[in-house]
């Protein structure tokens, strides 16, 4: 189960990150000259098993590890504990030393340019960490979300050159969907199916879906004009 969960975790970093528009997520930051200031944890970090955590937490694999659980809104330790468990074995579970591992994710983390989002955030799946911080990109410190932002963001997105073929034949002037409408082109490429049993929004859900597979991809991509030619 550690193994799967830990190969999804990084297939989202290669898959999600790597296209996301802040370069602290392309690429791995480089730690070479980062100092730790171990405050209260010196008496840990200053042995060879406080070492051999610090260079274990420093390893490209799991950068990218605490990386992609904060790209996922989870603690950016959680995806560490099945690797500090394999190397370190069950001693890795004492109180102090998850203390000592969690502080010095924080100035990783803060080395890699992220901040603080939230302390004690409860970790609900089986772990070596019953609690953790989850943090945020530096980029998103001043970022603002309003409903109106999320709204024209969802419009934008849903706005793919098929849903614009199908809304473009399909709904009235007012924006609301004509039912005989998506009836009609759904006949023209053989889907009989009337989904009666559904509300409006499901109903043109699973039109469009067989739509999808139905529908040449030509038929969608053409120019404006050569789309109204094609509706009128």
């Amino acid at each position: 189960m550690h193994v799967l969960i830990d190969i999804c975790i990084l297939r989202c970093y290669h898959l999600g990150m790597t296209n996301h528009t802040d370069s602290t997520h392309r690429q791995l930051p480089d730690l070479s000259s980062i100092k730790y200031d171990p405050q209260q944890f010196r008496n840990i970090h200053e042995t060879e098993y406080g070492q051999a955590l610090w260079n274990f937490l420093l390893q490209p694999d799991n950068i990218i590890r605490m990386q992609t659980a904060t790209y996922l809104d989870r603690a950016a330790v959680e995806p560490l504990a099945p690797g500090l468990l394999a190397e370190f074995g069950e001693d890795v579970a004492e109180d102090r030393v998850k203390q000592y591992i969690g502080h010095a994710v924080r100035q990783i983390m803060e080395a890699c340019g992220y901040h603080l989002d939230r302390q004690g955030m409860r970790i609900t799946r089986d772990n070596l960490f019953t609690s953790a911080s989850r943090y945020r990109s530096d980029a998103e410190r001043t970022m603002s979300i309003s409903a109106d932002s999320r709204k024209k963001w969802m419009e934008k997105t849903a706005n793919s050159p098929f849903n614009k073929w199908l809304n473009h034949q399909v709904k009235n002037a007012d924006g609301t969907l004509n039912l005989d409408k998506l009836y009609e082109v759904a006949r023209r490429w053989h889907i009989e199916e009337r989904y009666e049993h559904l509300n409006v929004g499901q109903i043109r859900m699973n039109i469009g879906v067989r739509l999808r597979k139905a529908v040449p991809v030509a038929e969608y991509t053409s120019s404006p004009q050569e789309l109204k030619t094609v509706v009128d």
